[in-house]
């Protein structure tokens, strides 16, 4: 019995040598970037966390043997990329191309200019651009540029319905000031929407999106081991769920504390270790959205229901969402971010009016101290502790659900305190390649690279989706997040399309990366693994 306790104790005891390890100890040490960029976000609430996050620090020690090893491979990269000037580069991002004057963005009068950088890439080189484009878009110039579209259209009889359509929709609420419905799409685009679908003549890519939306073709399926997929499709009839669950219990990695939480319902073949998260998020979640999306297109009603009884059935059945210190923000701010959106979306029907006071309630009392907790007390003491690289996809997540949620509920606060955990999200999240942190490890970073951009780009996508629809959802109330960081998300989008492209076509990534086969955290997610960007 003593040698048991005595294994049981072992990680804590290799956890304390490493506390009392000189600090200068490059053995135990963990705060390279390098190290804190692979190991930083691991939880050390256990102390089997703790043997891991240990390991993780030594996998990624660099040594000084290593460091100057970088050094000389980045000063020869950056000969390489001297020589390498693109041959083609893209006409949007070419300082002296044909679109480079084309815009009239009358400076001075409405708006101020601004440089941004933004990475172009021909093969695996690339140089970095500078561009001059409005520093922020006021309130005033987004809703000036929209009211003169609109009374465009009013004059084109052709046109007209679209015009009509927007004044009948739409609505501004006198407390908050928001304009309602307004989620990804605002009352213009729906108008639009609606339009062009139900004109087919109409020549555009909104017809094949529809079709897309409605049947799922050419989406790839995330499938699962087994091979259940969640549904790519949006059906007026036969969905699977609603599948709410009285109490979730999401662990880290996505796993549910307890099977017996799962749904009576809960799909034959899918993982049931995973339920919380395949019925809040992979299937209610994605499927609420969906067919509040179908209903706009179509007018019928049937896809209106099927959004509202998923939001619904959550509303009235779920009683606990957890594990505060595990997946349970992360997983509150995916469902809250699509439900929201799609009740926004459905806010003006009858029953999407009878189900919007109980659906604030729920969120308030169950969804949003998850996140509250996890922004407002474990970030900033985290940050008051001095960790490093604290901003992650997480923030830009519950960024988003609160922005969306803060629409829906009319609420001023909660909307404006999802604005600012985005400006301070992109601005840590987006760091790299700008200031103090564009040489990392004696290698010159990409703009355009986020912290997780070494991790895997899995968990970047995740952030930068988050990131991207919180800023819709803002722009389309007016405010301009889009500018954050210096046009980061710009930079971002480039970077991480080169490397998502790369791997798809089976080539290198570029210079400064190299991919991962192991020793970072994509090994956690098999299906990241090819998408691995790692520094060279």
């Amino acid at each position: 019995m003593q040698f048991r306790q005595l294994l049981l104790l072992l990680p804590c005891l290799v956890l304390l040598v490493a506390l009392l390890a000189p600090a200068g100890s490059a053995e135990f040490a963990c705060n390279s970037e390098r190290q804190v960029v692979s190991c930083g976000q691991l939880p050390v609430e256990t102390a089997s966390q703790q043997a891991e996050y240990i390991a993780c620090c030594q996998a990624n020690v660099v040594t000084p043997a290593a460091a100057a090893e970088a050094t000389r491979v980045a000063a020869a990269a950056a000969v390489v990329r001297q020589e390498l000037q693109p041959a083609q580069m893209r006409p949007d991002l070419d300082p002296n191309g044909p679109r480079s004057t084309s815009l009239n963005f009358r400076w001075g009068s409405c708006l101020k200019r601004r440089l941004v950088v933004m990475p172009t890439f021909v093969g695996t080189s690339w140089t970095t651009v500078k561009q001059t484009v409005p520093s922020t878009l006021s309130r005033n110039v987004i809703n000036s540029v929209r009211d003169r579209a609109l009374s465009i259209l009013a004059t084109r009889a052709a046109l007209s319905s679209v015009h009509n359509t927007y004044a009948s929709i739409t609505s501004v609420n006198a407390a908050s000031s928001f304009v309602h419905p307004a989620g990804l799409s605002g009352p213009a685009e729906l108008a639009t929407l609606r339009f062009r679908v139900a004109n087919p003549n109409f020549r555009s890519p909104q017809l094949g999106a529809f079709s897309v939306l409605l049947s799922g073709e050419g989406v790839p399926p995330k499938t699962y081991p087994g091979g259940w997929a969640p549904p790519t499709n949006c059906p007026a009839e036969g969905y699977a769920g609603p599948l709410a669950m009285s109490k979730v219990q999401v662990l880290y990695g996505g796993r549910e504390a307890d099977s017996a939480n799962c749904p009576a319902n809960f799909p034959a073949g899918a993982p049931r270790d995973i339920c919380g998260h395949i019925s809040f998020v992979e299937m209610d979640g994605q499927m609420a959205i969906k067919q509040a999306m179908a209903y706009w297109a179509t007018s019928d009603m049937r896809y209106a229901n099927n959004a509202l009884s998923i939001i619904e059935a959550w509303t009235n059945t779920n009683a606990a969402f957890g594990l505060q210190k595990e997946n349970g923000p992360l997983e509150a701010g995916w469902g809250l971010a699509c439900m929201a959106k799609a009740l926004e979306l459905l806010r003006d029907l009858p029953r999407g009016r009878a189900i919007l006071p109980s659906f604030v309630a729920y969120v308030d009392n169950i969804l949003m101290p998850l996140m509250d907790t996890y922004v407002i007390g474990m970030t900033i003491t985290a940050l008051r502790n001095g960790a490093k690289n604290v901003y992650g996809n997480w923030h830009t997540t519950i960024a988003d659900a609160m922005i969306s949620f803060g629409v829906l509920a009319d609420d001023r606060g909660r909307y404006n305190i999802g604005t600012e955990l985005f400006m301070n999200a992109t601005r840590d999240y987006l760091k790299w390649g700008r200031g103090m942190m564009s040489t990392v490890d004696g290698v010159q970073r990409i703009p355009g690279e986020c912290t997780e951009t070494l991790r895997d780009i899995y968990h970047a996508e995740f952030g930068l989706g988050s990131a991207l629809q919180a800023a819709e959802m803002a722009f389309q109330q007016g405010d301009d997040l889009y500018m954050a960081g210096g046009h980061a998300l710009a930079s971002a989008m480039e970077l991480h399309a080169r490397i998502i492209m790369a791997d798809k076509k089976k080539e290198e990534p570029p210079l400064g990366f190299k991919w991962c086969v192991a020793g970072c955290w994509c090994h956690l997610v098999p299906q990241a693994v090819l998408l691995c960007a790692y520094a060279t």
